[in-house]
């Protein structure tokens, strides 16, 4: 299996080498091709609708419109399951996924252009009828319809269906309630006499079918699908393509029966007959059905199990073989083992006309089965390698094309069907896009737009719109011919290869041929380079790829090299905004209204990372006032508004009314402003230099003789319009010179010193002739201009000394002390010698004042002091012994009591518990017990005064920790502790 896919791999490459036309990448693709996303999921149902020039497409919660030509969003509806409904799914589903509103049914009534919708509307399916001009308008005189065999109650299951020109409508589903078992059926609805299904939980009408469609032809509605053979069962189970018939004028088989008395089925074979014509190979499982009204064939997709090989064949079918098939007797089984054998009765010729069927007799309530096989009118065409999901089929001129999309939907095959039974690929379109895995990418519908020859495809995500050609990359007459695209044809006023309705070639499909891959992969170009990522000259961002120009093989024709060297994709798109709109309507009574305009980032809107609009998306203006009535008689019409007082800058407008009755009292705005002119004036500037200046003297100039000197650069600015005059300097720049000015050299900064320090000594000494001073600074920059050292002359000493002030005074006597008095103050004085000085010239300390007798006196004792100090301590020790032996007595006492209480207390319990074997001191500490049929027991515990106490109880649980008991006082006859004591006991007394 492995070495299969790699073989199928290296083929679809070698393909893909060797004709580059005949392959179409995605990102080339999205030049032609329009696709439509808006955050919803699971496009399904799609409805063409030609003569409204529009698309309509169900999908989860919403049903969608889109315009036919560039498809933008007309409608978007948003219909949602009933709050009920969903809430019961809820309960009652494990997937809460499926308890959503999927659309699945629509369906164009053609008498008044109504639109059937059906959902599965969380497993219980409804439908209503809308109009197809506006989906949230419903049609007038219908309510919500139920669902039942109309939609699937899965959203996983298909559901196909026909709505025909008399208004009756024609569904085949699975019905899979929450409870109960799945019923397939199918269905007759909205019919003028009563609503007829197939017979339910029959295994002879349907087998767990799989429905591909329902096609409405002449007289007949013919069911297609494949389901179980209930003839092959004895060989093991095995699938069978169906083909099932109803007859429109069905009206059932009883009067009070909702069952379908013409329905009856026969198999469809696709097989492709060996090389010895005696075998075939036979195509079982349908999947896709086309129908070509105006040649009558019937084209069906059939594939082979996907668990088997990998392969698929179409197999085209005429009306008219089909009709005959069911002609053909029924099959019939005399027990569930038997083998199924052609019915022995003679079958009357059954007739379908709008006066009924002729033999009411003719009810199939057992045979169902015919036992004709329908076989293919022509030989079947095999393709190798896929699995056919969809067939579209298209004629032109007499030329068939077939459309394949794969089952895992990533490509669509364009086909041409020669006279021969051959298939020619014309083309091969990649429909994935490279940020989707393969998990999340599924094809769910495909319809052909005959009018504009598009394919219209809807996925999980997105809706599709393709071109059935891409004539723009066919650049030669000679490629365009030899590309046998019947779409395209060359276009000799404008040199290039053009899309037509109306095919070039010639109309005898007999002369048809495949494409001539010499002369399409030979035109001049090289393969295109892969993607990668470039700039435009704005700087947008791209994907680019390139290809270079080569001679044809075998020619010498250089014309042949036409077209773009370079491709770009996926291009940035910047937004921008629309277009303001108009201003919403005032309402027409009298007052102040704000009025709104809007505008959008659709001009275009931003795309692959484009930046997005930047501003207000809406604006609010004042609507014009109006004047009420009963106002209109007092105050007079505003004036128009006044001159603008400044021309730019920003000015003011005024307009005023007067109150014209004089003796009534206005109170409404008599004046209104607003700004206006806003926009800067112009301003007129002259740039001035100023002359040279020396920025230091002679004298401070180093042994190098320079100067140095600065200029100022002014800017003279004003207004139009205006008279003030704005200067400002903005630029200074210095120069060194020799002292001649001869040599100058221009810097924009002298270099950054540091600051002086102080001025030393003077050197040698003070007052001595020749005496200088040095102060130095430090150059913080590479370069600076000046001297780092100055020094000056100092022979001359200050006449002062350093210090201004005098010496302290001795601090004063504490001053202001009476008897009554403990604190004082004291002070000390200085003199400032020279006129200013820093600092107070007085200070002031506090100081202790004499007691009442020298004894406090600066803190110093006496002999008698003394002997009075040591007399009183004496006399306070004794006082303090004597309470101690005090309180050592009665402490002793009390001691004595509690030990004689306690001893006694013991006594009685031990006299109390004689039948305990062991004595009060052997006993546990903390429990006495008695006998179960004696008095009632008693526990010691610890009341909150520290004593033991009895406890009656009948029944108790104890848990004691040794921790949580208060110290107990000394007790001399108490030797031992029992070992319980250490433990947690839990007690029961009924127990004991």
């Amino acid at each position: 299996m492995v070495v299969f896919y790699l073989l199928l791999l290296v083929n679809i490459c070698s393909i893909i080498a060797e004709n580059e036309l005949q392959f179409v990448s995605y990102n080339a693709s999205l030049q032609t091709m329009r696709v439509h996303r808006n955050g919803d999921e699971a496009f399904d149902a799609i409805v063409v609708d030609e003569e409204q020039n529009q698309i309509i497409i169900g999908a989860k919660n919403a049903i969608t419109r889109l315009s036919l030509d560039d498809f933008h969003v007309r409608e978007r509806f948003v219909w949602e399951s009933q709050v009920d409904d969903a809430n019961i799914c809820r309960n009652q589903v494990k997937l809460v996924n499926e308890c959503e509103n999927y659309i699945r049914v629509l369906a164009l009534r053609p008498r008044d252009r109504s639109l059937l919708v059906c959902g599965t509307n969380a497993y219980h399916p409804i439908c209503t009828w809308r109009r197809s001009d506006s989906l949230s308008t419903l049609v007038s005189n219908e309510n919500l319809i139920s669902g039942d065999g109309k939609s699937p109650f899965n959203s996983h299951y298909t559901a196909v269906y026909h709505l025909i020109e008399t208004g009756e409508f024609y569904s085949a589903t699975n019905n899979e309630p929450v409870f109960g078992i799945q019923d397939s059926l199918i269905q007759r609805s909205f019919s003028q006499t009563k609503q007829l299904r197939t017979q339910q939980h029959d295994s002879n009408w349907l087998k767990n079918p799989y429905f591909v469609r329902i096609l409405s032809i002449k007289q007949y509605i013919y069911t297609f699908f494949r389901e179980i053979a209930l003839e092959h069962l004895s060989c093991g189970t095995n699938i069978y393509s169906r083909v099932a018939r109803i007859c429109k004028y069905d009206d059932g088989t009883m009067k009070y029966s909702d069952t379908f008395r013409s329905f009856s089925k026969l198999r469809i074979q696709c097989s492709k007959k060996s090389s010895n014509e005696v075998t075939s190979f036979d195509f079982n499982e349908l999947q896709s059905i086309s129908f070509d009204p105006s040649s009558n064939l019937i084209y069906a997709a059939f594939n082979l199990p996907k668990h088997g090989l990998v392969g698929s064949a179409i197999c085209v079918y005429t009306v008219e073989e089909l009709e005959n098939m069911f002609k053909s007797p029924f099959l019939i089984q005399k027990s569930n083992e038997s083998f199924w054998l052609p019915h022995p009765a003679k079958q009357e010729t059954e007739s379908c006309d709008a006066s009924g069927l002729k033999d009411e007799s003719m009810t199939p309530l057992g045979p169902v089965l015919r036992s004709g096989v329908l076989q293919p009118s022509f030989n079947a065409l095999v393709l190798d390698n896929i699995h056919i999901g969809h067939l579209l089929v298209d004629q032109l001129n007499g030329i068939t094309v077939l459309f394949v999309i794969t089952l895992d939907g990533l490509w669509l095959r364009k086909y041409s069907l020669l006279s021969d039974q051959t298939l020619c690929l014309l083309e091969q379109i990649d429909l994935k896009p490279p940020m989707i895995s393969i998990e999340n990418w599924k094809i769910n519908k495909a319809e052909m737009i005959a009018k504009t020859k598009e394919i219209v495809i809807t996925t999980h995500t997105s809706v599709l719109k393709i071109p059935v050609a891409r004539c723009d990359r066919l650049k030669t007459n000679e490629i365009c011919s030899a590309s046998m695209d019947p779409y395209c044809t060359w276009d000799n006023s404008r040199q290039r290869c053009v899309f037509s309705k109306i095919s070039s070639l010639v109309t005898s499909s007999e002369n048809f041929k495949c494409p001539n891959l010499d002369i399409i992969s030979n035109g001049g170009w090289t393969s295109w380079s892969n993607w990668f990522a470039c700039e435009q000259e704005t700087g947008e961002k791209c994907q680019c790829r390139t290809r270079t120009c080569t001679q044809a093989k075998g020619r010498l024709n250089a014309t042949l090299c036409q077209g773009q060297r370079i491709e770009m994709s996926q291009c940035e798109i910047h937004g921008g905004w629309s277009s303001w709109s108009a201003w919403s309507s005032c309402p027409q009574v009298c007052g102040k209204f704000l009025r709104s305009r809007t505008r959008t980032c659709t001009n275009p809107s931003p795309r692959n990372h484009g930046r997005v609009c930047i501003g207000l998306e809406r604006e609010e203006d004042w609507c014009p006032e109006i004047i009420c009535s009963s106002d209109s008689s007092r105050l007079s019409v505003w004036s128009e508004w006044s001159q603008c007082s400044k021309s730019c800058g920003g000015g003011i407008q005024k307009r005023t009314r007067t109150c014209l009755v004089d003796n009534e009292k206005c109170h409404e705005c008599l004046q209104e402003t607003r700004p206006c002119n806003q926009h800067s004036c112009p301003v007129e500037q002259a740039i001035l230099w100023s002359n040279w200046t020396q920025i230091r003297s002679n004298d401070e100039m180093s042994s190098d003789d320079i100067k140095m000197e600065s200029r100022t650069r002014f800017v003279c600015s004003m207004m139009v319009n205006q008279t003030v005059l704005h200067i400002k300097s903005d630029q200074t720049m210095f120069r060194v010179c020799d002292n001649e000015r001869n040599d100058c050299q221009e810097k924009e900064s002298l270099g950054q010193w540091s600051q002086w320090s102080d001025w030393g000594e003077c050197y040698p000494s003070c007052g001595t002739a020749g005496s200088v001073q040095t102060r130095r600074r430090q150059c913080m920059d590479n370069q600076c201009f000046g001297k780092e050292v100055e020094k000056r002359d100092c022979s001359i000493c200050p006449s002062h000394p350093k210090s201004n002030w005098s010496c302290w005074s001795d601090w004063s006597q504490c001053s202001a002390c009476n008897s009554f008095q403990f604190y004082s103050t004291k002070y000390r004085t200085r003199l400032c010698l020279t006129n200013s000085c820093a600092g107070l010239s007085r200070e002031e300390r506090a100081c202790s004042c004499p007691f009442i007798s020298p004894f406090f006196d600066q803190y110093r004792f006496t002999l008698i002091q003394t002997l009075f100090t040591s007399l009183i301590s004496f006399l306070f020790g004794c006082l303090l012994s004597l309470s101690v032996c005090a309180l050592y007595k009665r402490r002793y006492s009390s001691s004595k009591s509690y030990q004689r209480n306690f001893a006694e207390y013991l006594r009685e319990s031990t006299s109390n518990s004689s039948s305990s074997p062991r004595t009060a001191i052997d006993s546990d500490t903390f429990t006495t017990l008695s006998n179960h049929n004696q008095t009632t027991m008693k526990f010691r515990s610890f009341d909150s005064s520290g004593y033991f106490k009895d406890i009656p109880s009948r029944k108790l649980n104890l848990y004691m920790n040794p921790r949580d008991i208060p110290p107990s006082p000394p007790q001399p006859t108490l030797k031992r502790t029992s070992i319980m004591s250490s433990m947690k006991t839990n007690l029961d007394a009924d127990d004991l």
